[in-house]
């Protein structure tokens, strides 16, 4: 296979480094270190981690278990830029470094340009390097709630981050469907809180609902995190525990239920979303979570505890004796200045124990906490306000860092949360919101991507949905504005460390193979074609009703579908020489396939995808949503016009949209349409509460139909996100 091909190529003769994250200054001299893999040792005055590291990687890369004479020499120097190092390679190996991390950071670096040789020598090419990083926080998260993973599976995740660069390990602990961590005080939140009797199958959109009902669980004893955290710390990684508060507090309550506003007994939640029941406010419920945290400080010494924050629905709040005299108290405004107030606590505990509190956006809401750190997840906005306020903040936009999204438009792909998030959109991430003063900017403390694991059973899938996509953003992190450009970070980790995760059997993501699918508008219907990261033999097929046809190449021109091609829906079938695996694309043919869409209403950027296209190119919309076949407006009202070239004889229309009200997206309730020949003169419009299809009471005769939905104004009090504007997304509009 052609992988294997590309591995063995030499990086020796290229200018550039083969290095991922690519290091600031890297100078080539056009020859090779050749020595033996017992030479690659540490001796004298090194720092500890750092020969424990290369000991370790040296006997399970190449073999050789004892260290003779080094070839490695150590300086310490200053530098004004944080973890500074420099790595020579000519005669021998220098490595210059300001701290311990610069000193493992060189390390990494070295092991990466290191070649075996078929005579059991190493080649290292001659070369002088100057690197540090951009970003004081690189971090990757883990899920450890909705779906439990072990100690020796959390330190492989661990190993693999720190290959790469990363420094941070966010561990999300606690949450509705499971209490990962064991509090000596309070027994029953693991006992209880750590399992669960039933969880969902499929996803949560599908309909009807059906469970597992098997019991389900697990919890690190306190021991077993000591052991993670030192674990980390010997690879420079700081663990960052999230324990989640006052929101997704399920598995908690069942274990204390008089920690809730009602009282009422609950269970371990085995289904995914957002719950009314959530931490009260009464001093009760206060003085448990600083008991927790007492506990959680002494395991884990990272200057951050982060406290969650997010999803907080007032339902209970807003019933609750108890939580409406703590605002009566606190002269508070209303149930978001609670919220406020409750992390304020939270803020008030840790500052008191020489700790800082991060929390997701919403800790925003109702007035940020003095000492708080944002985590930006719902886009740049939360991040932008929190760094002009001058807080600390990391970020991680839900578009560019949720690593629970889709990596591929695949048939194949394994369930996902939804939305897409390929390689390319991670790689173009950039972290620094735009409109920010230098000064501002500098609060912008680090990037982060984040793993939810609800629809991730296992941890071959975890690898599945991280890797290559962290190596992207470890990119982002390190560099920032100033790394490779796309073409030349595709090379490099397809030449270099595709092989290099398969030595480690990782099971990463071959998306970057598989094509893409371009859609253009016809005179008559769309034409399609692919383009591929990775050019390969192509081939493809058609088939619908009563044909079947098999092609050897994709036409120069693309493949042209139109209103008369077929009855029916229409599957195109495309797949590579080198990878069987095939895609298949479902095409819906129909009288406005390819026709003049004019968006009066426009879409979010971030999801304006191909315009008008997006309604009219065949391509219904996916449960779970992926985001690339849908329009997404964040208004109330949406309207829209569609040519159809000519008069044209019709009786349904059918307007694809998503109901996803976990992710803040609802159906509309009324859609009015309205008819034309000319474009400027209307019919009376049609009202009727939004169907996804209407049969029109008479066949219509027309050219133009504007199609206008009216949605939400605000979601509904006791849903995500209750008091926002409601998103609507749209896919095909169907005209028959």
């Amino acid at each position: 296979m052609r992988l294997i091909v590309l591995c063995l190529l030499p990086f020796f003769g290229w200018s550039q480094s083969p290095l991922i994250p690519a290091p600031k200054e890297y100078e080539a001299k056009g020859d090779t270190l050749k020595l033996i893999a017992a030479e690659l040792n540490l001796s004298g005055a090194s720092p500890e981690a750092c020969k424990t590291f290369l000991d370790r990687e040296r006997t399970r890369r190449y073999g050789a278990k004892t260290g003779i004479s080094s070839r490695i020499r150590l300086q310490h120097i200053e530098n004004s830029f944080n973890d500074h190092y420099e790595l020579t390679i000519d005669k021998d190996i220098l490595i210059s470094y300001t701290s311990d991390r610069s000193c493992f950071y060189a390390l990494n670096t070295l092991l990466q340009l290191i070649s075996p040789q078929a005579d059991g020598t190493l080649e290292i090419p001659k070369c002088r390097i100057s690197d540090h990083p951009d970003f004081e926080w690189r971090g990757l998260h883990l899920d450890v709630a909705r779906h439990f993973f072990t100690v020796e599976e959390v330190k492989r995740y661990i190993d693999l981050m720190a290959y790469y660069k990363f420094n941070t390990f966010h561990w999300h602990l606690t949450d509705d469907q499971g209490w990962r961590i064991e509090i000596k005080k309070y027994p029953e939140l693991t006992q209880t809180g750590g399992w669960r009797d039933s969880t969902l199958e499929n996803h949560y959109t599908t309909s009807p609902r059906t469970y597992d009902h098997q019991r389900y669980g697990g919890f690190y004893t306190q021991e077993e995190i000591r052991e993670v955290v030192k674990y980390a710390a010997d690879r420079y990684i700081t663990v960052v525990p999230e324990i989640e508060m006052p929101g997704h507090a399920r598995a908690a309550l069942a274990a204390y239920p008089q920690l809730g506003c009602t009282g009422d007994t609950l269970g371990v939640e085995g289904l995914w979303g957002v719950f009314d029941d959530i931490f009260c406010t009464k001093a009760v419920t206060i003085g448990f979570l600083t008991d927790v945290l007492d506990e959680v400080i002494t395991l884990f010494p990272s200057e951050y505890i982060h406290i969650g924050g997010d999803e907080t629905p007032k339902t209970r709040w807003k019933r609750c004796p108890e939580c409406q005299k703590r605002i009566l108290e606190n002269d508070l405004k209303n149930e978001q200045e609670l919220q406020s107030w409750f992390i304020a606590q939270m803020d008030s505990y840790l500052s008191r124990h020489g700790r800082k509190l991060i929390g997701w956006d919403e800790i925003l809401e109702g007035g940020l906490s003095p000492n708080a750190a944002v985590m930006s997840w719902r886009g740049f906005e939360g991040g932008k306000e929190a760094a002009e306020l001058g807080h600390a903040v990391v970020m991680t936009p839900g578009a560019y860092c949720y690593f629970d999204h889709y990596q591929s438009r695949a048939a194949g792909e394994p369930l996902a949360f939804g939305g897409f998030t390929p390689l390319s959109k991670v790689y173009a991430f950039d972290p620094v919101p735009k409109g920010l003063t230098s000064e501002e900017a500098s609060h912008i403390i680090g990037v982060q991507a984040n793993l939810w694991t609800e629809y991730i059973p296992d941890f071959k899938q975890v690898e599945y949905m991280v890797y290559p996509r962290a190596l992207a953003l470890s990119q982002v992190a390190w560099s920032g504005r100033s790394k490779p450009e796309w073409d030349e970070f595709k090379q490099i980790l397809i030449r270099y460390h595709f092989p290099f995760l398969e030595r480690l059997n990782v099971h990463y993501s071959r998306a970057i193979f598989q094509p893409e699918m371009v859609i253009r508008q016809a005179k008559n219907g769309i034409v399609i074609s692919w383009k591929q990261e990775i050019p390969e033999t192509q081939f493809f097929a058609i088939r619908s009703a009563g044909l079947n046809s098999e092609f050897e190449a994709v036409p120069p021109g693309g493949v042209h579908l139109s209103p008369d091609f077929a009855s029916g829906p229409v599957d195109v079938i495309f797949r590579t020489a080198e990878h069987s695996d095939e895609t298949i694309y479902r095409f819906e043919i129909h009288r406005a396939l390819g026709t003049s869409v004019e968006l009066l209403t426009q879409p979010h950027p971030r999801y304006a995808n191909a315009g008008g296209l997006t309604l009219v190119d065949g391509i219904r919309g996916v449960i779970p949503w992926r985001g690339n076949e849908w329009l997404g407006f964040d208004t109330s009202a949406i309207s829209l016009i569609v040519d159809l070239g000519e008069s044209s004889s019709f009786s349904t229309i059918e307007v694809g949209t998503l109901q996803d009200a976990g992710s803040w997206i609802h159906q509309p309730l009324q859609m009015e349409l309205s008819f034309s020949e000319d474009g400027e003169h209307w019919s009376e419009p049609v009202i009727r509460n939004y169907e996804q299809k209407v049969m029109l009471d008479n066949s219509r005769k027309s050219r133009f139909v504007k199609v206008r939905l009216m949605a939400l104004s605000e979601i509904p009090e006791g849903l995500p996100g209750e008091g926002n504007t409601p998103w609507t997304f749209i896919d095909e509009i169907l005209i028959r």
